[in-house]
């Protein structure tokens, strides 16, 4: 299924108060006085209020890459740098980078779900070689170990509704296991940059709507 593809490299207190009335009343004839014992004053403390302790976050789990044991587990989904937000020529090559970090995403976890938000349907490139092929492993329970990509942007095109990226990539190697564990085979490394290009639309942020490997004589 990467035929064609060279590859990709390319976070109460509460106070109670206390409070207590005393009552007095007299006669209406003098008496002598009497001299009564003094009463002793009651005396109230308070104390502070406990302080419950703050809850503690639990810790992330740690991202585990894929390899012979499965899929990739708990791998951070690639976050798009404000640059890919542009309509320019650097938000292009910036979107460009950013595309191929969700296609290692992509290949490490089976879940095609951030690509296809960037991805339109016409790029059949994308649909056969990252996408559909994903999704079918994720059905399967298979898996592919590997997916180190390096993407160099060679020239950014703007145009008014559209963008053009020219680059190269390489790929380092990728093993593929079956659902039970079993290798099933190997997709060597590239041995040269491999050339390809990209068609990009505009609509309030840069999406795929193709994506050619050239041939190289």
């Amino acid at each position: 299924m990467f035929a064609k593809t060279r590859k990709v490299i390319v976070v109460l207190s509460s106070g109670a108060l206390l409070l207590a009335a005393a009552g007095c009343g007299g006669n209406a004839d003098p008496v002598e006085p009497t001299i009564s014992p003094s009463t002793p004053t009651a005396t109230s403390s308070t104390s502070s209020p406990s302080v419950s302790p703050s809850p503690t976050a639990k810790p992330s789990p740690k991202p585990i890459a894929s390899s012979s044991k499965g899929p990739a587990k708990n791998w951070p989904v690639p976050k798009m740098p404000d640059a890919a937000m542009k309509k320019s020529e650097a938000g292009i090559k910036a979107f460009a980078e950013y595309y191929y970090a969700l296609i290692e995403y992509t290949i490490q976890t089976n879940d095609t779900k951030p690509i296809k938000q960037v991805t339109k349907r016409t790029c059949v490139e994308c649909a056969s070689g990252f996408i559909d092929p994903f999704d079918n492993n994720k059905k399967a329970g298979s898996w592919l170990a590997g997916a180190d990509f390096e993407v160099t942007v060679t020239k950014s095109i703007l145009q008014p509704k559209n963008g053009v990226v020219l680059y190269t990539s390489t790929q380092s190697e990728m093993v593929a296991y079956m659902s039970d564990g079993t290798r099933q085979g190997v997709f060597p490394a590239s041995e040269e940059p491999f050339p390809a290009t990209m068609l990009l639309s505009w609509d309030s942020g840069w999406s795929v709507e193709t994506l050619e490997y050239l041939d190289v004589k």
